[in-house]
């Protein structure tokens, strides 16, 4: 296990094994970059006999004084919790400039100094930029998950689009954005269809149709039957009976 004072970058060249970073497992793939702020615990665990080749490049942040004295590159580094978000790989990372930069930083030469802050900007760039797109996702995903969740608990409520949008803080065209990428549907669509399932579960069970609809949030006994002909080609009717 291993611990640093400054930042490290980790560029894992070839071979198999998993990087440790205080509790968090990356199985590793050519390519991949491990970053780690100083503190964060680590350590390699090699899988078999393969060669195994990697490059790291530690820097101390007073590097990035004249060029980024906000420290935004280093946020990938600061911004998130232990043990997370310390991989990145070719997914992630555009094209291979990345690879390049790497190996620039850590080739020798007559202007050492020069070569990494020359090569070591770009390259922290290029992981700031694919930490915010990464988070993006992850808080995208989120709101799916939460705005999907929330319909399906208050299905048999009064749910609309305007409510939804109240309730999460966002436009129309968002939820419908973020909504056709959930689900491949429209909000009233997926609502109908979330409604007309729990309404044939009712009438299966025994509740007759004039009571189910109103269980499942329909205010219009016409609205129901006839979505529900639609969607399952016969009528409520028919299947409390039979």
């Amino acid at each position: 296990m291993h611990t640093h004072e400054d930042y490290e970058l980790y560029y894992f060249a070839g071979g198999s094994g998993v990087y440790h970073v205080e509790g968090s497992e990356y199985p590793l793939k050519r390519g991949d970059i491990i970053i780690m702020r100083p503190a964060e615990a680590h350590y390699i665990e090699i899988t078999d006999n393969k060669p195994y080749t990697r490059l790291y490049i530690n820097f101390k942040p007073k590097i990035l004084d004249k060029a980024d004295p906000e420290r935004k590159l280093l946020i990938p580094f600061e911004s998130r919790s232990i043990g997370t978000f310390n991989r990145y790989g070719t997914e992630d990372l555009r094209d291979d400039d990345y690879r390049i930069f790497i190996n620039r930083i850590t080739a020798h030469g007559a202007d050492r100094r020069l070569q990494t802050i020359t090569n070591l900007l770009p390259l922290l760039y290029d992981i700031y930029k694919a930490f915010e797109f990464i988070k993006k996702s992850e808080a995208d995903y989120s709101l799916d998950y939460r705005i999907v969740s929330y319909i399906n608990r208050h299905i048999s409520d009064d749910i609309s689009v305007r409510r939804l949008c109240e309730k999460f803080f966002i436009s129309e065209s968002q939820l419908r954005r973020i909504f056709k990428r959930a689900t491949a549907s429209t909000v009233g669509d997926y609502i109908t269809v979330k409604r007309l399932v729990k309404a044939r579960s009712l009438i299966l069970s025994g509740t007759s149709p004039t009571r189910a609809y109103l269980q499942c949030g329909f205010k219009d006994y016409s609205v129901f039957y006839r979505a529900y002909k639609k969607k399952y080609g016969t009528s409520p009717s028919k299947i409390s009976i039979g």
